[in-house]
């Protein structure tokens, strides 16, 4: 199948900002410490950082060093400006990497393939939002997925500390030395009650060190879990300095080839087919299905093939099958359901709107999760061949 050679590595890109969203967070006991760090994060104008990243997983290890440059206010409505310049990297196809926003323009150098891609603010936001739709995970979200107000989520760095500190207990734990700077490090320790069941499983600690002096943050680990280990490290770091205009400025080198951010196509969906050739299972489709819906598309994930099906008015839910641990289960009670001649275990919401059923067949574990009522999801199921 024919692939866009213009389609965006915005998975590369939006790792890239992450690290690149490094800004400021600012002698007492813990608590007062954060929020003095958040104080500082809120206050700073501009900053200027040399960060490095290193993380451990089970079945993958990464690491990079990126510069990173940021400015408040740059835009015509106040929108920030950044540079952000991969040093080194564990993945070749990042190496060399510039992104660089004046506020309003948006450039993106992959030096690998001398391509700039350049657009607008918006465009980046909206390809951005279209990547994280074609990259969809599946897990028990499909069940239980959460829904936020504006009321409820954090309005200040202040409010982001209290509620950190609704689901972790913070205490010192001594003063090292980070990068040749003096740091005071935090502990933060997980309260049990408030954790979600499947953190509890994970296991681990986050630690934070805060620069002495006026504890700006410059490191942070999570450690000792069952997930795998990550540490961000600031190697150097200036706060509210005067940054050239030049640094948020980007001059396409020669002979590069500049692609436009709203030409970039997405890539091509697979197919169940070419989806169930990366397995080793046969994999089973639905004949019968809920009559307004339609299939969005396959994925192979963990080594599950998932498959998306839309509904009316944004409704959704997945077919998953693959080996058992794939997906998680709901930390909840759910009802035993007899399924295709197994035991199966069907979790549904209160009003039976959103429903969640697993079993296995030999060695393949199956799910049917989302805007589906109990019955939907038994059809569903009855009708894999």
């Amino acid at each position: 199948m024919k692939r866009n050679r213009y389609i965006l590595p915005l998975g590369i890109i939006l790792a890239v900002l992450a690290l690149g969203a490094v800004v400021v967070i600012a002698r007492a006991n813990a608590d007062d410490m954060l929020h003095q760090a958040a104080r500082l994060m809120a206050d700073a104008q501009t900053g200027h950082a040399v960060v490095e990243l290193q993380m451990t997983m089970p079945d993958e290890s990464a690491g990079g060093i990126v510069e990173v440059w940021g400015q408040r206010n740059a835009g015509p409505d106040g929108e920030p400006a950044f540079r952000v310049q991969v040093l080194e990297s564990s993945k070749p196809e990042a190496e060399g990497m510039i992104a660089v926003a004046d506020g309003s323009q948006v450039w993106i150098w992959r030096p690998s393939e001398n391509t700039v891609y350049v657009g607008t603010r918006e465009e980046l936001k909206a390809k951005i939002a279209e990547h994280a739709g074609q990259g969809e995970d599946f897990d028990k979200g499909d069940f239980e997925r959460p829904y936020y107000t504006e009321e409820e989520m954090p309005q200040t760095a202040e409010e982001a500390v209290d509620k950190l500190l609704e689901y972790f207990t913070a205490e010192r734990n001594g003063s090292e030395d980070v990068a040749g700077t003096a740091a005071e490090k935090l502990r933060l320790v997980p309260i049990p009650e408030q954790m979600p069941e499947e953190f509890r499983a994970n296991g681990g600690l986050l630690y934070i060190w805060l620069r002495t002096s006026d504890y700006a943050p410059i490191a942070a680990e999570y450690t000792g879990g069952a997930v795998g280990s990550a540490k961000v490290t600031v190697n150097s770091l200036e706060l509210d300095e005067t940054l050239p205009e030049v640094i948020f400025t980007f001059e396409i080198p020669e002979g590069a080839e500049v692609v436009r951010l709203v030409d970039i196509e997405p890539p091509e969906p697979l197919t169940t087919e070419e989806v169930a050739g990366m397995v080793d299972f046969a994999v089973l489709s639905p004949a019968e299905l809920p009559a307004e819906a339609r299939l969005a598309g396959t994925n192979e994930v963990r080594g599950a093939v998932v498959q998306r099906y839309r509904l009316a008015d944004g409704a959704s839910f997945t077919i998953a099958q693959g080996a058992a641990g794939a997906a998680e289960t709901p930390a909840v009670d759910g009802e035993l359901v007899a399924v295709r001649g197994a035991e199966g275990t069907l979790f549904s919401n209160e009003d039976g709107r959103r429903t969640l059923l697993t079993w296995s067949e030999g060695d393949v574990t199956f799910w049917i999760g989302g805007d589906l009522t109990p019955d939907e999801a038994l059809a569903i199921a009855e009708s894999l061949n």
